[in-house]
């Protein structure tokens, strides 16, 4: 991993699950510094999991924060009946200026004012440059070509409009609409997590020796983050 200012190393990060009650540690793992933390998301939390299950202990609400956003992440949380809370990453719309999603229909509306009103319907899941699944919504050139919003819609070379939404959208759009709802609660919660889980970082990287590791390889960093 590289970071600003310093020279290029082989870093690992240690994942923890911690109780906010308690401060315990309920699930530990390491994974590569250059991976997004929502990659590993699903396999703290099995193992946290399996650590509540084996105690008869159930989890009331999860907090991360937004590295951990991501589909998959939403879709898990889903599937395990978790009320979890976890912001979404930055490039997250949920609106399109100038548009409107029509549910039935399956399918985008132009309203603009002075536009062509065209309409932008599904045309399939694409898999962009970075492996994300794509929904992909276009109108027709006929729709685009004479409007007199073209060049600032669509570009100057382009005749048609194409909007693309990840396939998790409604998941993220759910997300959104409870983060918004309960703003004051999620404050609260943010707050707890960081006098939480910041504190029992900071013990493990400064008085356990978490800091650097002399050993190579993801099942002994993983090895090293337990043992700390």
């Amino acid at each position: 991993s590289v970071k600003p200012g310093k020279p290029r190393q082989l870093n690992y990060a240690g994942q923890l699950a911690v109780d906010d009650a308690h401060h315990v540690i309920t699930g530990a793992c390491a994974s590569t510094a250059g991976s997004k933390d929502s990659v590993i998301f699903s396999d703290i939390m099995d193992q946290t999991l399996a650590n509540f299950e084996a105690n008869d202990l159930v989890i009331d609400e999860v907090i991360a924060d937004a590295g951990y956003s991501s589909g998959e992440s939403l879709q898990y949380c889903e599937d395990h009946h978790i009320d979890a809370w976890i912001p979404n990453f930055g490039q997250y719309k949920p609106d399109r200026v100038g548009f409107v999603f029509n549910v039935e229909q399956n399918q985008y509306e132009c309203i603009q004012l002075g536009g062509n009103k065209a309409v932008l319907p599904f045309k399939g899941i694409r898999t962009d440059s970075k492996g994300y699944q794509k929904k992909t919504f276009r109108s027709s050139e006929s729709s685009c070509k004479d409007c007199p919003l073209r060049g600032q819609c669509c570009g100057k070379v382009s005749k048609f409009k194409k909007l693309d939404e990840s396939i998790h959208k409604p998941l993220y759009d759910k997300m959104h609409k409870k983060l918004t709802e309960y703003k004051a609660y999620h404050r609260r919660l943010v707050k707890r997590r960081s006098s939480t889980v910041e504190p029992v970082l900071g013990t493990l990287i400064n008085y356990h020796n978490m800091k650097r590791i002399n050993s190579r390889g993801l099942k002994q960093a993983t090895k090293h983050v337990l043992m700390a």
